[in-house]
C-alpha cells in the first residue's frame, strides 16, 4: 500500500518535490539505491525478485514512481513485472517519450498499476487496468498530489487526504527547514477512526483491523508495512536533492544519494 507524494511548483528553489513511502511484505527482498542503468543513466532500488525499481530518476530529472492497483484478487504471476514498466518507462528520458511509451503499452500484460511521473516541468499520473484497452493518462496541475494504491482522489484512501493536507501546510523555504517536515510526514503511523475506513468486499484477504492499519501513512503490521522512503526533488534537467530510508523512516535515518544522479558510484 504504497503512498506518492508529488509537490509541484509550490516552492521557489526547485520545480518538484516527490515523498514516498514503499509498503511491502517484510520478506520481499530489495536493495537501496544504485545506478540501475548507465545510459541514459537511471539510478533507484532494485526489487531482488523481479528485477525492476518501485521509483527511479534519471540525470536529466525525470522520475517515475510506482504504486499497485489494490484489488482483492489473485496476483498473476506470469504477467509482466510492473517494476520492469518503471525501468523501461525512464530509458525513454524525456517525459513526451514516457507518454509515447505508456500510450503503446498494453495494460493485459501486467497486473494492474499506478504510475506518477515528471521531469521538472509537468508532471502526469497513469493508470493501466486490465479490462482496459490502454493505459490512461490524467496530465496534473500546481499543488500536492497523493497517489496510493488506486487512482488520485479514490475514497478508498482517507490516509491521501491527511497526507496532502500536511504537505499542503508545508511553508515554502529552503531545503533544510522543508526536509525535516517532509519525514515527519512519512513517519506518521496515526490510524484513522475505524468510521472512516471503507468497508472491505466480501472474501478480502485481510479483516477490517488490518485495513484501518494500512490507512496509516507509515505502514506496521506483523508481516508487512513501510520498508523504505525516499525524498528527491527536481527541477528542468536537475536532481536537486535524492534521500533514501533503508528501513522505516520513523526509525531508519535518510542518506543523501544524490551523487548516484550525476555519475557517482
Amino acid at each position: 500500500m504504497c503512498t506518492i507524494i508529488v509537490r509541484h511548483m509550490m516552492d521557489d528553489w526547485c520545480s518538484t518535490i516527490i515523498a514516498s513511502n514503499r509498503d511491502e511484505f517484510y520478506d520481499r527482498v530489495a536493495s537501496g539505491p544504485a545506478v540501475l542503468q548507465s545510459e541514459p543513466l537511471i539510478v533507484g532500488g532494485r526489487d531482488a525478485r523481479e528485477g525492476g525499481t518501485w521509483f527511479g530518476l534519471t540525470h536529466g530529472g525525470l522520475f517515475v514512481g510506482l504504486t499497485n492497483q489494490r484489488n482483492f484478487a489473485t496476483r498473476d504471476d506470469s504477467l509482466r513485472s510492473r517494476g520492469g514498466l518503471v525501468i523501461e518507462a525512464l530509458e525513454k528520458d524525456s517525459f513526451g517519450g514516457v507518454e509515447s511509451y505508456l500510450s503503446r503499452v498494453d495494460p493485459m500484460t501486467y497486473n494492474e498499476f499506478n504510475l506518477i511521473f515528471g521531469d521538472g516541468q509537468r508532471v502526469c499520473a497513469a493508470y493501466g487496468r486490465r479490462d482496459a484497452r490502454e493505459v490512461e493518462l490524467e496530465m496534473l496541475g500546481e499543488g500536492v498530489h497523493v497517489l496510493c494504491n488506486d487512482r488520485l482522489g479514490s475514497p478508498e484512501f482517507p490516509k491521501a487526504v491527511r497526507a496532502r493536507a500536511r504537505v499542503m501546510a508545508v511553508p515554502s523555504g529552503a531545503w533544510p527547514r522543508i526536509k525535516p517536515r517532509l519525514v515527519d510526514v512519512l513517519c506518521d503511523s496515526s490510524l484513522p477512526d475505524p468510521s472512516e475506513v471503507p468497508p472491505l468486499p466480501p472474501g478480502a484477504p485481510f479483516d477490517e483491523e488490518v485495513a484501518r492499519y494500512l490507512q496509516a501513512i507509515c505502514v506496521k503490521t506483523p508481516v508487512y508495512g513501510t520498508v523504505s522512503s525516499t525524498i528527491a526533488a527536481v527541477s528542468p534537467g536537475r536532481v536537486e536533492q535524492y534521500w533514501f530510508s533503508e528501513g522505516p523512516p520513523s526509525e531508519t535515518s535518510f542518506e543523501d544519494m544524490v551523487h548516484l544522479t550525476r555519475g557517482g558510484g
